[in-house]
């Protein structure tokens, strides 16, 4: 089997980081919704995962709180978005104003973008 027939037959979108990013401000700002209401139903249901402790559910999102230990002003920072299954993801982090897209295309990499994050997120508070 081909990686196209691979890709294909998973049904996910492909898209550039830009892209991403743009459609990732976008939502944010509530732009592709008619009832300004609509933004605050991603993060509004947040439902905790017993088996990851600081990952919590939206309405299609993932509410992600990065400890203070981790986060780049020692205090606890939120990423809300989504990873994929793949390695990949799309986050904001609504404290800071920063918008993280990724991916390590690793399917067994399922922490991995959360760590690159919180890494991400220290170095750009010292940029």
């Amino acid at each position: 089997m081909t990686v196209d027939r691979v890709i294909a037959s998973s049904n996910d979108l492909i898209s550039t980081t830009g892209d991403l990013l743009a459609f990732e401000r976008a939502l944010v700002a509530g732009h592709p919704f008619r009832d300004p209401g609509t933004p605050n139903l991603l993060t509004e249901r947040a439902n905790r995962l017993r088996n990851a402790p600081g990952l919590r559910y939206g309405l299609g999102t993932m509410i992600f709180t990065v400890n203070r230990l981790m986060s780049p002003s020692h205090a606890p920072v939120t990423l809300v978005g989504h990873s994929g299954s793949t390695g990949t993801w799309l986050f904001t982090c609504p404290e800071l104003g920063v918008h993280l897209a990724g991916t390590v295309d690793q399917t067994q990499a399922n922490a991995l973008p959360f760590h690159i994050m919180a890494r991400c997120l220290r170095i750009w508070a010292r940029a």
